[in-house]
C-alpha cells in the first residue's frame, strides 16, 4: 500500500517539550493496536497514567531519550529508549526500548526502521537491548526478529489493572552496526 506524502515524514529527537505530542501518538498508536483486546476501562486506565504528558516529560526528564516521526508537524509513530531498563531480565548494562509504535496507515513506509536506527544509535555503548512484546503481536516480533532481537524471558504486563502476557527480547549491543542510509 502506498501513503501519500510518505516521503514527508520526519524524525526528530523528541524533549520534555514535546510531551503532549508523544501523549497523543502513543494514546493513538495503543489503541489502534490493542483497541480489539484489551477492555475499555483497562485501556482508558492504561493510557491516563502511561501516556500522560506529564509522566512522558518526567521519563524525558529522568534520562529517557525519545524520537518523533511527524508529517507536516503531526506525530504519526514514536520510539521511547530508557537508560534504566524496568524488566527484570535486565543485566548491569542493559537498556530498554520501551515504546516504538508507527500508526497503521504508515507502516510499511520504514519509519519503524527510520525510529528503530535512531534507538540503536543511541544504544551504542551498552551491552544489550531489551524489550517487552505482547506474545500474541505477531507483526512486532516479526520486526523485532528482524532486527536481530531473541526472546530471553516472559513476564506479564500491567495494562490498567488487567494482565496480559509479554515475551521478553534482547539484543546484543557489543557489535552494533547500523543499517546503511540511516542516520
Amino acid at each position: 500500500m502506498s501513503v501519500p506524502h510518505a516521503d514527508r515524514i520526519t524524525v526528530r529527537e523528541a524533549c520534555a517539550q514535546d510531551a503532549q505530542r508523544l501523549s497523543l501518538i502513543s494514546d493513538a498508536t495503543f489503541l489502534e493496536t490493542f483497541a480489539h483486546e484489551i477492555p475499555g476501562d483497562a485501556m482508558i486506565a492504561h493510557c491516563r497514567e502511561k501516556h500522560a504528558p506529564e509522566y512522558l516529560a518526567g521519563l524525558l526528564n529522568d534520562g529517557a531519550r525519545g524520537w518523533l516521526a511527524e508529517i507536516d508537524g503531526t506525530p504519526v509513530g514514536y520510539a521511547l529508549l530508557m537508560p534504566r531498563p524496568e524488566l527484570d531480565a535486565a543485566l548491569p548494562g542493559d537498556v530498554e526500548l520501551k515504546k516504538i509504535y508507527v500508526l497503521s496507515r504508515f507502516q510499511g513506509t520504514g519509519t519503524a526502521q527510520r525510529l528503530f536506527a535512531e534507538v540503536l544509535s543511541a544504544a551504542k555503548g551498552n551491552k544489550r537491548l531489551l524489550l517487552g512484546v505482547k506474545d500474541d503481536n505477531h507483526r512486532a516480533i516479526a520486526f523485532y526478529r528482524r532486527q536481530g532481537f531473541e526472546i530471553i524471558g516472559t513476564r506479564q504486563f500491567n495494562v490498567g489493572g488487567a494482565l496480559y502476557d509479554d515475551f521478553v527480547f534482547a539484543r546484543d549491543l557489543t557489535d552494533v552496526s547500523l543499517p546503511e542510509n540511516t542516520p
